[in-house]
């Protein structure tokens, strides 16, 4: 089975990466690592440990960076809930036997991946501080990562300021220095993650597994769906699964090679990433962003695949 780290800022989203990767036999999570970003360290790692217990894995957490390489954290827990994790009735519980590994996550990737005898793939779902400073210590581990498939940035637009996207601009020097680090990269943008749409419907299905923890995920899910009006649900943008779902059904999307940089300066522009397409300019592209996915299609799959993985902790 394929490999993978996730590198993860655990909120909605990335609880149903974790369900989405967790359940599948067609890859193999080796280790979770947390950051700072939709919330704080202490809560992205608390819930990253709720979701691991809940759905019955055994992954390894670790908690990671709790600041950026280069500026204060900025968090959206105001957006997203309380300890980046809002419901409308059930919260997530508190982990009850989990505990984050003694090891730091700079740490334990850095020996996974001097230990690995196969290149590991990451998907990193929040800010790149942790990749960001293994790279700074150990570049030469570089060549063990085959990959880097992450959700951040954009194609054109922004949604935490007009020109940048939140996990980007969260720490922009950290993708900046994992963009140098020359590591093989593939965007997921809010450019393809508005193509995927989770709805309403996707949470009554959810409900309909019966069990506690389904209610659960359902409740936060439909907070979720209330991000832009508190009294109606109504579809919203499947962020962080839409570059989880490339690595188990790469054929619904379709990726563009390009030259990828983030803006590191400015009061208006900071965070935002620049694509150059033109054939001119790539003659040595350094990255592949995700421009197009079968969006229902893939929606439908991942919601399919979160129910599965209810069903077998019912």
């Amino acid at each position: 089975m394929r490999k993978i780290w996730m590198d993860c800022d655990t909120g909605f989203d990335d609880l149903v990466c974790i369900a989405l990767l967790g359940h599948s036999s067609e890859v193999d999570i080796v280790g979770i690592s947390t950051v700072v970003g939709n919330t704080s360290l202490d809560w992205t790692t608390s819930n990253t440990l709720s979701a691991v217990e809940n759905f019955g894995f055994d992954i390894p957490v670790y908690r990671g960076c709790a600041k950026p390489l280069a500026q204060e954290p900025c968090t959206i827990e105001g957006l997203l809930g309380a300890g980046g994790m809002g419901t409308i009735n059930r919260p997530l519980p508190a982990p009850a036997k989990r505990t984050p590994e003694q090891e730091n996550a700079v740490s334990a990737l850095i020996r996974t991946l001097e230990e690995t005898e196969e290149p590991l793939t990451i998907l990193a779902t929040g800010p790149m501080t942790n990749l960001a400073v293994v790279a700074i210590l150990r570049p030469d581990l570089m060549e063990k990562i085959a990959e880097v498939v992450f959700m951040g940035g954009s194609y054109g637009f922004g949604n935490h300021t007009t020109a940048a996207e939140f996990n980007t601009f969260a720490d922009p020097e950290a993708l900046d220095t994992v963009i140098r680090a020359g590591i093989p990269l593939k965007m997921f943008g809010l450019n393809l993650t508005n193509q995927v749409q989770i709805t309403p419907e996707h949470a009554d299905q959810i409900r309909a597994v019966g069990s506690e923890f389904a209610e659960v995920v359902a409740d936060l899910l439909e907070k979720y769906l209330r991000i832009r009006d508190p009294e109606k649900s109504q579809p919203m943008a499947l962020h962080d699964p839409s570059a989880a779902a490339y690595l188990l059904w790469p054929e619904l999307f379709e990726l563009q090679e390009g030259i990828l940089s983030v803006e590191l300066h400015g009061t208006k522009a900071r965070g935002a990433t620049f694509c150059e397409f033109r054939p001119k300019r790539i003659d040595t592209p350094n990255a592949k962003i995700a421009m197009r996915a079968k969006g229902d299609d893939v929606a439908n799959r991942v919601v399919s695949q979160v129910i599965d993985a209810l069903k077998a902790v019912q």
